[in-house]
Formats: C-alpha cells, sequence, structure tokens
C-alpha cells in the first residue's frame, strides 16, 4: 500500500486540492482514508450517510439512481484523478442522492466533509477553486444532458465514438470499451439491445469493426461525417 505521502502528486493534481497550502494539505490527510475496494462493490447508496467525498486513484466507478419501477441510470462513470461526492457537502441532505458501485478493483481515497469545509472557511481561493471545479463539471453534465436528449441512440452512439477514439494512424483509429457495454449503453440512455443493434448496424456500414471491447475505425473522415449529418 502506498504511503499518504504518494497520493500527494495525485492531490496536487486536482483544482479541489491545488489552492491548498502545504499545512492545509497536510491537515486534510490527517483524516484521509485509503480505500480498497472489490469490483462490483457497492461503496455508498441513498441509504448511506453523505459525510465524505472521495477521490478515485485506480479502477473505475459507476454512479447511479434507481427508479421505482427497478430500472437504473448512470449518471457518470468516474475515472483514476477524478473527484466524486464533492457536492454533498454543501446540500441540505442527509444521505447521498446517488449510489457508487464499483466496476473492477479500484482504490479510492475518502475525505470527511466536516474537517474539509473547515478548511474552506479559511480560505478564499479554496473556495473559488471549489466552486470552479463543480460548475465545470455541471457544464460537461449539461452538455450530455443536450447530447442524450437531442440526439437519436444512433447518433449518441457515434457521437461516443469520436469522442473517445484514439488515433492509430492517419485517418484510423481504435476506441477501447474500458467498461462493459450495458454500462456504456446506460449511460448514454440506450437500451443494451438498441446499443447491440447499433453497433451491428455501423459495422454493417463498415464504419466500425467491432472485437470484443476494441472498436477499430478505418475512416475517421467518414465516421465524422455521418456524426456531423
Amino acid at each position: 500500500m502506498k504511503k499518504l505521502g504518494e497520493y500527494d502528486k495525485i492531490l496536487k493534481s486536482i483544482s479541489l486540492f491545488s489552492a491548498l497550502s502545504e499545512e492545509q494539505l497536510s491537515e486534510v490527510k490527517k483524516y484521509m482514508r485509503v480505500v480498497k475496494i472489490k469490483g462490483n462493490q457497492t461503496i455508498f447508496d441513498t441509504e448511506t450517510k453523505a459525510d465524505s467525498f472521495f477521490v478515485l486513484v485506480e479502477g473505475q466507478i459507476k454512479l447511479y439512481r434507481i427508479f421505482r419501477n427497478g430500472s437504473e441510470k448512470i449518471i457518470e462513470i468516474i475515472r483514476p484523478g477524478e473527484v466524486f461526492a464533492s457536492a454533498v457537502m454543501f446540500m441540505e441532505v442527509e444521505n447521498y442522492p446517488v449510489c457508487a458501485d464499483s466496476l473492477q478493483e479500484s482504490t479510492v481515497l475518502a475525505f470527511s466533509n466536516k474537517q474539509f469545509i473547515s478548511i474552506l472557511k479559511e480560505s478564499t481561493e479554496t473556495c473559488l477553486r471549489m466552486m470552479a471545479t463543480m460548475s465545470q463539471r455541471l457544464r460537461r453534465q449539461l452538455t450530455e444532458i443536450d447530447k442524450l436528449y437531442l440526439k437519436s441512440a444512433h447518433k449518441r452512439l457515434l457521437n461516443y465514438l469520436v469522442e473517445h477514439m484514439k488515433t492509430v494512424s492517419n485517418n484510423v483509429a481504435l476506441v477501447k470499451l474500458d467498461s462493459p457495454k450495458r454500462v456504456v449503453a446506460s449511460n448514454l440512455s440506450i437500451q443494451p439491445e438498441t446499443f447491440s443493434r447499433a453497433l451491428k448496424k455501423l459495422n454493417e456500414e463498415q464504419l466500425i469493426v467491432v472485437e470484443g471491447r476494441l472498436i477499430h475505425i478505418p475512416d475517421v473522415a467518414k465516421l465524422k461525417y455521418y456524426v456531423d449529418d
């Protein structure tokens, strides 16, 4: 297990913590907990007291809600270096408004809301940094809502592929699904069977070649044309 000092680089790379002085960071770490989580394990749910926020160090976390009819909607996929559940510090709620599960073995840093707020009260700069971080997160989520509700399932998938592709060579790219297909589908508000049909259709149109979780894009320009069409 890493020593607490080895997490400094990670914390300082996050805008939420970068405004802290060395003294403040040391104070925060006094209350920091390193939590190792197995795959497919619940970190918190809507019955859990909202007394902490988290930074993901390793692994992958999904934030989701369960509706009365039993259906699940993934709100966000958290990746290493990202903060989650920080907004609860400023919400008048007793429990977390969403659930969080690990999609794979993960390591998270847990921070006390009460202790962090006491530091915020001493630092205007830290407050402003936190507001900026939360504003960026809100803007990103609003953009995602626009994509979900203004575009068809087919267009959402095309847009996802363009946003996540890694260039292999000139006009050729690759997308590696770092989450199960059902999770990606839920995050895009697409039914799993609709997601599979959309992938199959794009494959038949020779816009992509699917190999498990690897999606090859043989002609990036052509794929982008269909996104903008």
